[in-house]
């Protein structure tokens, strides 16, 4: 069905414009019968009818394709109105010349014209009746033209929508590689000890990137996983002066997320937080999951002698929630006394 409505194939388009076209003249070759009932005249009231419609069609197309596009779209109304007219009367004229009133005694005798066949009165009618099929035909078209464009709108808003994305997140892999790499660098100078258990995270970090994080959806509980080995290694780098809380709790299992969309706020804490003070830090961040519903806050203290601000990742994130989550997302970014807060609830 789709295809025999919108698809532009010239098959399609010739068998689409055929169903119309007999199953008006069924139509009307149906009308003509029902007043009549003469036993037998369906099928020669048909015949005529499809004599008629074949001007009636004829009047259609010149206007639909011809004149609509060339004179009224280009604003010359009253020359597209000349012209409509003169067509009308042409193709009336043709009509009374091939077939003798047959369609009008068939159809509706009231409308019948009688003495010369070159009568005006004849021809206004006929053309007038004519309008109606010229009306049905571009009130059709407009409807399956306007129909298509809202689904070209559509895919064209899909596509740019999907670009965007992979854009933001080539943006931020080598931004969140590099920083891990860094995190490797400190440790594997200050506190070489730890060397081993911080490659194991990086590889299962590294791992998350390249692979599970390419897809559009990531388990919920791959994305806490990464979250996890994030935290682990930058509590070795920074040591004594950073205090970590982090608590999730809920049903996770079989629920999905975009992928680092909650990484991002969590890098922040560290990134403008504990890593920009040179004092004690801390970071509280709770993850919570209830009926598919997550509620995800990342709170970290601040030196108060600066502004937070956003930040390429932080952005990044609100801006794939907006393209992710239109309508099954609230987030709200508050910035305390000393403290910095993000709260995100999202339908999963």
């Amino acid at each position: 069905m789709y295809n025999l409505l919108i698809s532009q194939k010239l098959i399609i388009r010739i068998f689409r414009h055929l169903v119309l076209f007999l199953t008006m003249v069924f139509l009307f070759a149906w009308v003509a019968y029902s007043r009549t009932g003469e036993p037998g005249s369906f099928w020669r009231g048909y015949a005529m009818v499809f004599t008629n419609a074949i001007f009636f069609f004829g009047y259609a197309y010149i206007t639909v394709y011809l004149l609509i596009p060339h004179l009224l779209l280009k604003r010359r109304i009253f020359t597209f109105f000349i012209s409509f007219v003169l067509a009308g009367l042409g193709l009336s004229l043709l009509k009374f010349l091939f077939s003798d009133y047959i369609f009008y005694q068939a159809i509706a005798p009231e409308n019948a014209t009688s003495g010369s066949l070159f009568s005006l009165r004849a021809l206004v009618v006929n053309t007038k009746d004519m309008t109606f099929i010229v009306a049905i035909f571009a009130l059709v078209k407009f409807a399956r033209d306007h129909y298509t464009l809202e689904l070209n709108n559509r895919e064209l808003q899909r596509k740019e929508l999907e670009a965007e994305l992979k854009l933001i997140e080539h943006q931020m892999d080598p931004h969140v590689i590099f920083n891990n790499f860094n995190n490797l660098y400190s440790i594997s100078i200050y506190r070489p000890e730890h060397l081993k258990p911080t490659v194991k995270k990086l590889k299962a970090i590294l791992h998350y990137l390249f692979n599970e994080s390419k897809s559009d959806k990531v388990l919920l509980e791959k994305e806490v996983e990464m979250i996890e080995n994030y935290i682990g290694l930058e509590t070795l780098r920074f040591g004594d002066r950073l205090k970590v809380h982090f608590k999730s709790e809920g049903q996770m299992s079989g629920l999905k997320i975009a992928p680092l969309i909650l990484y991002s706020f969590v890098e922040s804490c560290f990134v403008h937080g504990a890593g920009e003070n040179s004092r004690k830090s801390w970071i509280r961040i709770e993850l919570k999951v209830q009926d598919s519903r997550l509620r995800f806050v990342a709170t970290n203290s601040l030196s108060g002698s600066r502004e937070y601000g956003n930040g390429g990742s932080n952005e990044n994130s609100i801006r794939r929630l907006e393209l992710e989550y239109p309508n099954s997302h609230r987030l709200a970014i508050r910035e305390k006394k000393n403290e910095h807060e993000v709260e995100l609830h999202v339908s999963l």
